[in-house]
């Protein structure tokens, strides 16, 4: 009897202890963020009127579609920032060849991304863009 008394309170103290672990626990949110996002940018400051794309895939896959849904650029993705931030890199497909960064906040409760775009490898100083999850 007391070795079964023990053995129910010392799981009863590793079922606490395990649920009282102060390291956050990142989720994987890939497969919520996969799929296409519809939005615009600005060039600089002026006003978001041109049409942004992107089709997110896990496994950190970026594709740039046109208005027609066809792909126009390829590139890759991250989270950081406990799953709150995505950034990535695309470069354009041929016969163009440029290649552009973005940043954006991620809010999953709203399925919309807002951000900024760079040249190259910067993230910032070609202006700002956001998306919403259209699928």
């Amino acid at each position: 009897m007391q070795v079964k008394h023990l053995l129910v309170s010392g799981l009863l103290s590793l079922i606490v202890f395990s649920s009282c672990s102060k390291k956050d626990k990142i989720i994987d949110d890939s497969a919520a963020i996969a799929g296409t996002w519809v939005g615009k940018y600005s060039v600089l400051s002026e006003p978001y009127n041109n049409y942004y794309s992107f089709k997110i895939k896990a496994g950190g896959i970026l594709e740039l579609l046109d208005a027609a849904g066809q792909k126009t650029g390829e590139g890759t993705w991250e989270f950081s920032n406990a799953n709150t931030v995505i950034f990535g890199t695309y470069t354009l497909l041929a016969p163009a060849t440029s290649t552009f960064s973005i940043i954006a906040n991620y809010d999953k409760a709203k399925a919309e991304l807002d951000g900024t775009w760079g040249v190259g490898a910067k993230e910032y100083g070609g202006g700002y863009w956001y998306m919403e999850k259209s699928n």
